[in-house]
């Protein structure tokens, strides 16, 4: 059987494709201001995460602006994860869901970059019916949230 010079390069090119898109999925990894500046979410892959594929993107809120509020009315939402995506294609996460920490709700959820920041499509039914949160890329993450537990209200949301 002879193989071809096209073919060989063929593979290539689309093993190469596929590792670039998978470098892409990875451009969202990081660390993530809300638009409100009330919390800080680190997006990540899901390794660590229980019932999360390995390969998809899960966001965990790391920073909580109500976390040194002693007399805050709401629960923290510390280490709280409120984001799954489990597929990335033509530069968007997809099939996944989002926690609402202000409504309390569950969402569809789809992850976009653009100009830098991090726009997070929420929905029911169709993306149409939607809201887009912003978010802005941050370096460093101020202390409070390291070792308390999420509030238990969403099953989702609680534990790694």
């Amino acid at each position: 059987m002879k193989i071809h010079a096209w073919a060989v390069g063929i593979a290539i090119a689309s093993t190469m494709a596929s590792t670039l898109a998978q470098d892409k999925g990875d451009d969202f990894v990081g660390y993530w201001i809300t638009a409100q500046g009330d919390g800080i979410v680190e997006l990540k892959r899901c390794s660590l995460f229980k019932d999360a594929p390995p390969t998809a993107l899960c966001g965990e809120i790391v920073w909580d602006r109500e976390v040194e509020n002693p007399n805050r009315s709401v629960a923290l939402d510390c280490n709280r994860k409120v984001f799954q995506a489990t597929k990335f294609n033509a530069g968007v996460w997809t099939e996944g869901w989002a926690f609402d920490t202000r409504t309390r709700k569950f969402h569809s959820i789809k992850l976009r970059l653009k100009d830098g920041n991090l726009h997070a499509r929420a929905y029911v039914g169709s993306e149409i019916n939607g809201a887009t949160e912003v978010f802005t890329r941050v370096d460093t993450v101020p202390r409070g949230c390291e070792q308390r537990a999420p509030d238990p209200t969403s099953v989702k949301g609680a534990g790694k």
